[in-house]
């Protein structure tokens, strides 16, 4: 960790992590920097004694990647970048979402107006038709998993994510 105006931060390799913006079970998510594009993205931070601890946690991390990056790169799922291992710790580095998701939205805004559900609705089955297409079941979704960014939506967290045999 550095000290960096006030902030502690933790550099791995060529990226900085910041602030938290998201935790789970799990793990905890970072806003980042990388130093050679000057671009933010998402970090999440599992130690490597999760993984020991429970298999599951493991099986569903390695599904997510596989399906991530097997599947066609659509505007509406997010990006999976990279994957970093340190002694202690394994980072997943994610496409960053500057907009909040819908939870955060819904919380704030108390209702949505019918014209602006309809266009997220109409994303989100973008984003589930590429999902379709290769036989992928999400199994997670809900508002804290959809995320906006830029004025679009992007459907993440594919931890749960099953792919089904073809009949």
């Amino acid at each position: 960790f550095i000290i960096f105006n006030y902030v502690m931060v933790r550099i791995i390799e060529n990226y900085t992590l910041y602030e938290i913006i998201g935790e789970g079970a799990y793990g905890k998510v970072f806003r980042a920097i990388n130093k050679l594009d000057n671009k933010e993205y998402a970090v999440k931070v599992i130690e490597v004694r999760r993984f020991k601890e429970n298999k599951k946690l493991e099986e569903c991390t390695v599904n997510e990647i596989n399906i991530l990056t097997n599947i066609e790169k659509n505007e509406h799922i997010i990006k999976y970048i990279d994957m970093l291992k340190t002694p202690n710790n394994f980072y997943f580095v994610y496409e960053y979402c500057n907009g909040g998701t819908l939870e955060g939205m819904l919380r704030k805004e108390r209702v949505i107006p019918e014209k602006q559900a309809l266009l997220i609705f109409k994303q989100l089955i973008e984003a589930f038709q590429v999902l379709n297409k290769y036989n992928i079941m999400h199994r997670d979704l809900k508002p804290d998993n959809i995320f906006f960014n830029q004025g679009l939506v992007k459907l993440g967290d594919f931890g749960f994510c099953k792919s089904l045999e073809k009949a």
